[in-house]
């Protein structure tokens, strides 16, 4: 049995549903957090987001008889052991929210519930400052992996109006400062942070091919996509969790301690959490160099003119670069003269959007509005999909175990790796050691090194002062116009293996690279 508004019936009292969702019409569904939010009784509800009517739909509690109530507020509990969400009918009874419809949950509600529970943590927390941010995402991911979903900094990001009206009016929160670590969250929801958790939702009974859900996301709650195009799954791995997000032209993430990446197997960067505590802000090694990867065939190659090889797309959200010809011919295959003369203009300097912004299958851009127009994005190559496009053969998650799973929903996107690519069996990502860095030996000189040379004895003194002999004779030998030129090559001299090999190992910390090209020498 259903009760509807509509209905001219008088229905049993109710105070709390489960399996809930919120709709504006059949099928179209909305986050309930549209809904204009009441801090306490002294608040007068405002006007919703939405311009249509909101309806709670559900199960009564401890019932089976099915709800379809209008509603007009809501508000949140944070002194329980668990939060209360409740929301205001339109007759101006409050109705406690239990468990969500797992589906709406998935693809609507989701950054809002991980908000939410956020809240309730640094609420009865608060007291206790000692890493408690680390707390907080370990709190989370207990919360969440339960249900089949990571929580991400952008789940908080989207709700930072709600944080702010806690921290303005909630004593508790009052009492918390911001962060600005990239190991912690900001809790003023700042663009500078830099740690991130992806989701993996399920699939919502995906029986193994394409995603063809019926309700739309243009209201969805669950977006991962930040403003700047900054990429939340790390570059190495294809993976979430804490990142550390480049500022520079790449827009790349990645997994910063190896305790980050273990999960997913990833190499990572390599930090301790000493180091990643001092790092303001992150550059990597291709941004810093001004030296990045083609992402067509791979090549390392100079970004940054006069002597550019590679070139960067034009849209403000994209980090891809391209060589010319690359570029030239994705965006012109079938005209091989077009693409030459493409490829001499992009060297010139044209700007160019790169084929990732356009559907591999039918050429066109991507609309975020409809949902079978969103695009699923390879993470290897420069080829799109829309939904509605997507070859069957790149699918979810399926019971066939001779179908590689080749496509995974997060919230509001869909990543793939497409046909071109092998699936690697242990990881069950593409082949991995696809990003460059470019190669930067260091040498790092000792203190104390006069001191050493001013101690020298034995054998050891006796090589340096030999070499030195030798010089002085080949100085005598010399006319004088070339002895200049002769003693800057002696200093030279006293560095080679048969003279100082002990000093020079003594003395010098060099990178294995740098000794084997001094040796190859």
């Amino acid at each position: 049995m259903m009760f509807d508004d509509d209905d001219d019936g008088v229905q049993p009292e109710f105070k709390a549903v489960h399996k809930y969702s919120f709709e504006v019409a059949k099928d179209e569904y909305v986050c309930f957090s549209i809904l204009p939010f009441q801090f306490d009784e002294n608040d007068k509800v405002g006007d919703c987001d939405s311009e249509k009517k909101v309806y709670l739909r559900g199960v009564m509690d401890k019932s089976l008889y099915l709800v379809h109530k209008q509603v007009v507020a809501w508000r949140v509990g944070l002194d329980c052991e668990q939060p209360n969400i409740s929301v205001l009918s339109s007759e101006g009874n409050w109705v406690k929210l239990l468990d969500p419809w797992k589906c709406y949950k998935d693809e609507i509600a989701r950054s809002i519930l991980i908000t939410v529970q956020m809240l309730h943590f640094l609420r009865k927390q608060h007291r206790d400052k000692r890493s408690l941010w680390d707390r907080l995402w370990d709190h989370l991911n207990e919360v969440f992996n339960k249900l089949g979903t990571k929580p991400a900094i952008d789940d908080l990001r989207k709700h930072h109006p709600l944080i702010k009206l806690f921290q303005e009016r909630d004593p508790a929160f009052m009492k918390l400062k911001p962060r600005a670590s990239v190991t912690e969250v900001q809790f003023t929801g700042s663009d500078e942070t830099h740690e991130r958790n992806n989701d993996t939702d399920s699939d919502c009974g995906d029986d193994g091919n394409n995603d063809h859900s019926d309700y739309g996301d243009s209201n969805s709650d669950g977006d991962t996509n930040n403003d700047d195009g900054t990429d939340t799954l790390c570059a190495l791995c294809d993976d979430g969790g804490r990142l550390l997000s480049c500022i520079g032209q790449c827009k790349r993430s990645f997994h910063p301690r190896k305790e980050d990446g273990r999960e997913s197997k990833c190499k990572t960067l390599g930090y301790t959490s000493a180091q990643l505590q001092e790092v303001d802000s992150y550059l990597c090694k291709n941004c810093e160099y001004k030296e990045h990867q083609c992402f067509k065939c791979g090549e390392l190659e100079p970004s940054a003119e006069p002597n550019a090889k590679v070139f960067k797309c034009n849209n403000p959200t994209c980090g891809h670069f391209y060589h010319p010809k690359c570029v030239a011919k994705l965006l012109l295959p079938d005209d091989s003269r077009g693409s030459c003369e493409l490829a001499k203009r992009v060297r010139t300097g044209m700007s160019f959007t790169c084929p990732v912004h356009w559907c591999f299958e039918c050429r066109r851009m991507e609309d975020r509005t409809q949902r079978a127009m969103q695009f699923a994005v390879c993470r290897r190559c420069p080829k799109s999909y829309h939904r509605e496009c997507l070859p069957r053969e790149i699918s979810f998650e399926t019971k066939d175990k001779n179908t590689k799973q080749r496509a995974w929903k997060l919230s509001g996107i869909v990543i793939i790796y497409c046909l071109d690519h092998k699936i690697c069996k242990p990881t069950g990502n593409a082949e991995r050691g696809h990003i460059k860095f470019p190669h930067t030996p260091k040498i790092t000189k000792v203190g104390g090194l006069a001191k050493k040379k001013g101690k020298m004895a034995g054998k050891r003194k006796k090589s340096i002062d030999q070499c030195s002999k030798k010089s002085t004779k080949v100085l005598n030998w010399l006319p004088r116009e070339k002895i200049e030129h002769t003693q800057n090559s002696l200093e030279h001299m006293v560095l080679e293996p048969e003279c100082s090999a002990m000093n020079l190992k003594e003395d010098l910390q060099i990178e294995p690279s740098v000794v084997d090209s001094r040796t190859k020498k």
